[in-house]
């Protein structure tokens, strides 16, 4: 959402007919917007409108998804050790799914922290629980936007300014002096890696394709990103599990 563009519009009943009044983009305080104001106070964002009880939703949607993504990214990391891995071997160009080579594989590319460690909360403790090789992170069923800096950002205009910061959102007052907690995840990561001396591997990965491509490199490279049509192309909503964890092995 393009924070700069809302407009927050009351609903009144006239002689029993509804029409808006308009609002000023600021005069709601923090407990108007998440309790005591109508859930049928519309927000518009440029062309589009939402109540503000599905701004509700979406904000308890990610609170949720929020307190879970550590256990969440747990889960996703022990799928990937159940799953039958590619193993890939260049200098021949075969292909084999699973067999021995897969069983020998004893060295694991991990991606380090610090490539996350600026990302919001939710994103880090997901990552840090999937013990991946490269991990990227959305929360789920958000509309979020892509930015032509990279980003993909999620706004947040129902928590407060401590929030904002614990959550590792960065918090601003935008046009209309409503205020608004910005989360902002990377839409790329590139994990290098020192490769094999025969240039064996063999990976696993869960990703959500509808929102990620990935791409492993025997010369010691693990790529993902956001698929084409949502790199710095405006708004789109995020699926049910917009996560991708690839694994990498040696050997």
């Amino acid at each position: 959402m393009r924070a700069w563009l809302l407009v927050l519009v009351g609903v009144a009943l006239i002689s029993a007919a509804s029409t808006a009044t308009a609002a000023p983009a600021g005069s709601l305080t923090l407990q108007q917007l998440k309790i005591t104001a109508p859930a049928s106070t519309i927000v518009q964002v440029g062309k589009q409108t939402f109540t503000l009880g599905q701004l509700r939703a979406a904000h308890d949607a990610r609170e949720a998804t929020f307190r879970k993504a550590g256990s969440f990214g747990l889960a996703t990391g022990g799928l990937l050790k159940r799953q039958t891995p590619i193993v890939v071997h260049e200098r021949t160009g075969v292909v084999a799914r699973g067999g021995a080579a897969a069983l020998l594989s004893p060295t694991l590319v991990v991606e380090p922290p610090s490539q996350y460690a600026s990302t919001p909360a939710d994103m880090k403790a997901f990552c840090a629980s999937a013990a991946a090789s490269a991990c990227l992170y959305l929360p789920p069923q958000q509309q979020v936007s892509g930015w032509s800096d990279g980003s993909i950002v999620d706004f947040d205009y129902l928590v407060d300014q401590g929030q904002c910061g614990q959550e590792g959102g960065r918090w601003a007052v935008r046009f209309g002096g409503i205020s608004s907690c910005a989360f902002y995840y990377p839409s790329r990561v590139v994990v290098h890696f020192t490769p094999a001396s025969n240039y064996k591997l063999s990976r696993t990965a869960s990703c959500d394709q509808s929102t990620w491509t990935f791409q492993v490199d025997v010369h010691g490279a693990v790529t993902i990103q956001v698929v084409p049509q949502h790199a710095g192309n405006g708004d789109f909503t995020t699926g049910a599990s917009a996560t991708c964890v690839v694994r990498v092995s040696l050997g």
